[in-house]
């Protein structure tokens, strides 16, 4: 926004902090500092960081919280000025504590729905979801808004038999069940695993993969459910990846979806996966998810339809690529540019190979990894070497199991809409706002941008071993 809508007024930033000058902190640390708006710097240069403290504020605050955790002066006057609600604010972990997800995926969006009533200007709502939010649906995904009450196992079963009952799926029903169940534990020893296994075992009762994807379809329901005649944009991307071009390519925060997986690759740690080597994997770079967000903004902000609207910003219905053309790719550049550890050790990878059975798996891994200690001591395995084997094929096997709905997943997702939102854009909007995702080549982006990306903005300067 700041780089290519410099008119913007001013953006309230929302922060976790314990007061206003830890909220300040953030912002330099995480903004100003950040390599990502070096670009901003040089297109201001000495007026930079007060071009930057012109525009955004830092507010002390907590989505969770009422009137978000604001104290009720800045809350008002907030209220009375925005125009335009951004709400991104998630926990993203595939087996996140129920209740701490349920807090943040849909506690957090009733909280932001009470408070976006209040203001008088307001003219859309932005929400960030997944595209995942679909659950165990196959075959081709459209993109469809959520209701109150609706679930897959539902949808699977009244598609069979229409008169079969099965229990509605209610945002208030989960946090009510979650509040009993935390009363009725005397003790919190075991209570992080009963939460987890809890959200899991809720999850696949109404049709989804796990507690993240779960607690972002709920939260869509309970926002459609307030939305009354507030405009509500759900964008829901796949598999965000490092930026394809904008403002620089290759740029990622963090490990995200098959980063682990790649980076387990490189050291030797995952010659084989649990998956279908024929399982689309739906990537798309972080900057094209931006550039959608900013254009359907813009259209839906104008336009002021009192609807709810969802985009699928994916890209497996129009550009797909398989796990194993991602791990071809990984191969062609772990063989130029292997991996060497902090011993100087250089490891060479194999062509992945792939299962369907866990216990062939498991067999396998095991056997790679303990030719691969014995070829480097030169004799056999000691007992603590075998603990360790044991130890992280386990973490592994637990790792896969985790990932496994997604490595075997039978949906891709319909981008009508966003194809629809480029049909509206000028020539001029599509140069500066790229939403193409058939443009990519994947070999090249895997290869050039994205591992080198992740190894630059994720790995350097961490000891890896």
């Amino acid at each position: 926004m700041l780089r290519t809508t410099p008119k913007v007024n001013k953006i309230y930033l929302l922060i976790r902090a314990k007061d206003k000058e830890a909220a300040f902190h953030r912002l330099k640390i995480e903004i100003m500092e950040s390599e990502l708006f070096k670009c901003l710097e040089e297109m201001h240069g000495e007026y930079y960081k007060s071009f930057i403290l012109d525009k955004l504020m830092p507010i002390v605050g907590n989505i969770y919280e009422p009137n978000l955790g604001m104290d009720i002066i800045t809350s008002d006057k907030i209220a009375q000025e925005i125009d335009l609600i951004v709400d991104s604010a998630a926990i993203t972990t595939f087996d996140e504590r129920y209740d701490l997800a349920l807090d943040a995926n849909v506690n957090g969006p009733y909280q932001l729905m009470m408070f976006a009533k209040k203001c008088k200007k307001l003219k859309l709502l932005m929400h960030y979801s997944t595209a995942f939010a679909n659950g165990e649906r196959e075959g081709l995904i459209l993109e469809k808004p959520f209701t109150m009450g609706e679930s897959i196992t539902k949808e699977k079963i009244t598609s069979i038999s229409p008169y079969t009952n099965f229990p509605s799926l209610d945002a208030h029903n989960e946090m009510n069940l979650i509040s009993k169940l935390k009363n009725n534990i005397t003790n919190n020893i075991g209570l992080e695993q009963i939460m987890k296994d809890f959200g899991l075992e809720r999850g696949k009762l109404y049709g989804w993969q796990d507690t993240y994807s779960f607690t972002k379809a709920i939260g869509e329901m309970m926002i459609n459910n307030m939305r009354d005649e507030i405009p509500i944009l759900i964008i829901r991307p796949s598999g965000i990846t490092s930026s394809y071009k904008e403002p620089f390519p290759g740029w990622i925060q963090g490990f995200r979806i098959i980063d682990p997986l790649v980076f387990f690759y490189r050291k030797g740690d995952l010659p084989g996966l649990l998956a279908d080597p024929n399982c689309l994997v739906d990537l798309v770079p972080v900057d094209m998810v931006v550039n959608t967000t900013m254009a359907a903004m813009a259209k839906h902000g104008n336009l002021q339809n009192p609807q709810l609207n969802v985009y699928h910003v994916a890209s497996s219905s129009i550009n797909p690529v398989s796990f194993s053309q991602i791990f071809d790719y990984s191969y062609d550049f772990f063989q130029l540019f292997p991996f060497v550890n902090s011993k100087g050790d250089k490891y060479e990878v194999k062509k992945m190979r792939f299962f369907d059975k866990i216990s062939d798996f498991e067999n396998y891994i095991w056997e790679v990894l303990s030719k691969q200690h014995e070829v480097q001591d030169g004799k056999e395995l000691t007992k603590i070497q075998i603990r360790l084997i044991k130890k992280k094929v386990e973490y592994l096997k637990n790792f896969s199991k985790l990932y496994e709905p997604y490595l075997f997943y039978k949906g891709w997702f319909d981008n009508g809409n966003v194809r629809k939102l480029m049909g509206d854009m000028s020539e001029e909007e599509k140069r500066s706002f790229e939403i193409d995702v058939t443009k990519i080549n994947w070999k090249n982006y895997i290869e050039n941008t994205h591992i080198p990306g992740v190894q630059k903005y994720v790995l350097e300067g961490k000891r890896v071993n």
